[in-house]
């Protein structure tokens, strides 16, 4: 976020700011008049921020590799689309400010003209400034929405499609609703810009054309649910697939009206072979999949994504899993297996809640021993989990760490092999995945 919203908010405020007097600046304006240059910088911070989540929404590919994978990219969004609720919540506060402080005796508003002396409003501006307050209205409230964990994710993905609706009615108030020396200045047509680009990005979204480049349609080969839930998932790509490094992720549509959900790929590219995903039910919607997938149900790949692609091969690493975060080690390890094993030394510590979670895979250290991999397997109900100091233990100068579990294991090893065992932080790699 620092690299990217902290300087959109600076260039923002930097471009507002060379539009107001010294008073404006100084805070020494009357109320009205500072109160109607806040309410112009908190709306151009809101329709910023919100412009920047659309971008984000489309997932370039160039984005998505600057800020180091997708997993990386929809937090940004998540972190965008919040930050874009604060403002626009803001700017409302202070818009009704007026109304506010006088109820409670704070300022005296002078006098306003009667109605008829006031000079006409053109419609298209008048309906700009009626859009403000049902387009606020739904933008906090949609993000209210997303952050409620029980609301369904079914639900949530429905109701997140009103979040380009929502841009649309508050981008045509934003452009209206500057004031004429504002509105020709360098924030006025920057403003402009951010509109228009935005508008066109929320119409993709509503129209399904985000993403459809990368989609290939497939077919699922075959669907395995394991003693311990997980659900081992092959399909079968019949577009052209445009391979994948081992550890990225497709987005996987299995039903349409549930949507593309981001899984691991849990195999090695070899063309014209199945896709593998190991999927564990964690979800409501990853529940049901056992129950309603078949063989030869059709499927849609989008992909593929993501950068935590293990890096050199010619560094020696460190490996930790937790769970189904095993799923991209898999792929690696049938790439290092196939081409003769690890050059340099890898340790897998796969950490498990139970035995049973520890059945899956059947063949692990088999694959691991095929690809020169030593595992450190660690029942966490019986032994408990790696320790900080367990892991840090093998960690030399040239080592790099790669992280795929609980998000908090992961940040809180990542301070510790920082603080006490000198890692750099660009050498500890962490995928992360919050969709909401």
């Amino acid at each position: 976020m620092k690299r990217t919203l902290l300087p959109l908010s600076l260039a923002i405020t930097a471009l507002w700011a060379l539009s107001q007097s010294a008073e404006i600046l100084l805070f020494t304006a009357p109320f009205l008049k500072l109160r109607a240059a806040l309410t112009i910088l908190s709306g151009a911070l809101a329709l910023g921020w919100m412009t920047y989540s659309m971008l984000l929404a489309l997932r370039p590919v160039w984005l998505e590799q600057w800020l180091g994978g997708l997993d990386k990219l929809f937090v940004e969004h998540k972190w965008a689309g919040i930050g874009s609720v604060l403002w626009v919540g803001l700017h409302w506060l202070i818009e009704l400010s007026p109304r506010t402080l006088v109820a409670w005796g704070w300022v005296t508003l002078p006098p306003r003209a009667p109605r008829g002396a006031r000079p006409p409003m053109d419609w298209w501006i008048a309906l700009g400034r009626q859009l403000a307050e049902p387009a606020a209205w739904l933008i906090i409230g949609l993000g209210i929405v997303a952050l409620l964990r029980f609301v369904p994710y079914s639900w949530f993905r429905k109701l997140h499609k009103l979040f380009p609706i929502a841009f649309l009615m508050g981008a045509y108030h934003s452009v209206l609703g500057f004031p004429g020396g504002v509105a020709s200045s360098a924030l006025g047509i920057a403003m402009l810009v951010l509109a228009i680009f935005g508008s066109g990005v929320a119409v993709m979204s509503l129209a399904s054309l985000i993403g459809r480049q990368r989609r290939v349609a497939g077919s699922v080969t075959s669907v395995v649910e394991h003693a311990n839930g997980v659900i081992d998932l092959q399909i079968k790509p019949t577009g052209k697939w445009p391979g994948h490094r081992t550890g990225q992720f497709a987005l996987l549509t299995l039903n349409h009206r549930e949507g593309p959900h981001p899984f691991t790929i849990a195999s090695d590219w070899q063309a014209g072979a199945n896709l593998r995903f190991t999927i564990k039910p964690l979800g409501d919607y990853t529940r049901k999949l056992a129950g309603s997938l078949k063989s030869g149900d059709p499927a849609q790949i989008e992909g593929p994504y993501g950068g935590f692609d293990f890096g050199s091969a010619d560094e020696p690493q460190l490996w930790i899993a937790g769970g189904i975060g095993l799923a991209p080690f898999l792929a690696r390890l049938e790439s290092l297996a196939a081409s003769g094993g690890a050059r340099q030394p890898i340790v897998l510590f796969y950490s498990v809640r139970n035995e049973q979670e520890a059945i899956f895979p059947p063949d692990l250290s088999e694959l691991c021993a095929r690809a020169g991999v030593e595992l450190r397997l660690r029942v966490e109900s019986r032994d408990g989990r790696f320790a900080a100091s367990e892991i840090g233990q093998g960690l030399s100068a040239a080592a790099s760490v790669w992280f795929c579990g609980p998000a908090a294991w992961g940040n809180g090893l990542r301070k510790v092999l920082r603080q006490q065992y000198g890692l750099l932080a660009t050498r500890f790699h962490q995928e992360v995945f919050e969709f909401r």
